[in-house]
């Protein structure tokens, strides 16, 4: 350090610190780079002693994150390339930790506020975590664990898992997987799967296949096809319909029209 009002131009000299706490394997250390500015003073007013005792900044020296309209309600402690800033603005309250060039050469955050923790790294790789979630993002992919589900994305494609169910999404494309039922849809066209027996639509056009026969529909028109007569699974039995139309063919007749013509 130079002091030249005292100590003359040109003479440097070493100075011991005076530092808030310290001892032996334990102390708060942090040296000011070359050219800072620093308070010294002497040890019982010898100019051989001197002790430098804090810094201060001169113009266009402070911090970033400390330039403020109201710098009581920050504090930072900032060196060439790791800040830790804590806030108590209404904004931004809590803690941030960042570190950058030259220290790594992508910019790293740690953030600690009154919504959770969320770790950055360099704007693309994202963990986010609250009293609800758990969220991990990197670009456009997403995980997030909540109390009652497991949400993962990809651009359009999602995921949700859930308790009751596995929830399939590609923009207009969806599939559901129930404990009871598998139903997929691409609008305006449904699959459903159940223990009933199966459904297919495309309205106005549909199909259901169940332990009881086959139904076809295209309003008005319909095609069923069950065992007839009721119980006999080996019988089957076709009716068809267009309005006030309608064919019943049994294996032992045909009727038309409700008995309007009947061959037997």
């Amino acid at each position: 350090m130079s002091v030249p009002a005292v100590l003359g131009d040109g003479r440097q000299s070493w100075a011991m610190p005076c530092v808030p706490y310290a001892g032996a394997d334990v102390g708060f250390f942090a040296i000011p780079p070359v050219g800072a500015n620093v308070w010294v003073e002497f040890e019982g007013g010898d100019p051989d002693y001197p002790i430098w005792t804090g810094c201060f900044w001169g113009k266009g020296e402070l911090p970033a994150n400390a330039k403020v309209l109201d710098p009581e309600k920050v504090q930072v402690f900032k060196t060439d390339g790791i800040t830790f800033t804590l806030s108590n603005f209404a904004t931004t309250k809590g803690l941030t930790i960042e570190v950058a060039k030259p220290v790594v050469s992508n910019p790293l955050t740690l953030v600690f506020d009154d919504n959770g923790i969320e770790i950055n790294n360099n704007s693309k790789t994202i963990a986010k975590l609250t009293a609800e979630t758990i969220e991990l993002s990197n670009d456009a992919s997403t995980v997030t664990l909540a109390v009652d589900n497991i949400q993962i994305k990809e651009d359009a494609v999602e995921i949700k898992l859930t308790k009751d169910s596995i929830d399939l999404k590609n923009s207009s494309s969806t599939g559901k997987l129930a404990k009871d039922s598998i139903q997929l849809s691409k609008s305006p066209a449904v699959i459903k799967l159940s223990s009933s027996g199966v459904e297919i639509n495309n309205s106005p056009a549909a199909a259901k296949l169940s332990s009881s026969g086959i139904e076809l529909s295209n309003s008005p028109a319909t095609v069923k096809l069950a065992p007839w007569p009721l119980g006999h699974a080996t019988r089957t039995g076709i009716e068809l319909s267009n309005g006030a139309a309608n064919v019943k063919l049994s294996p032992a007749s045909v009727n038309i029209n409700n008995g309007a013509l009947e061959v037997i």
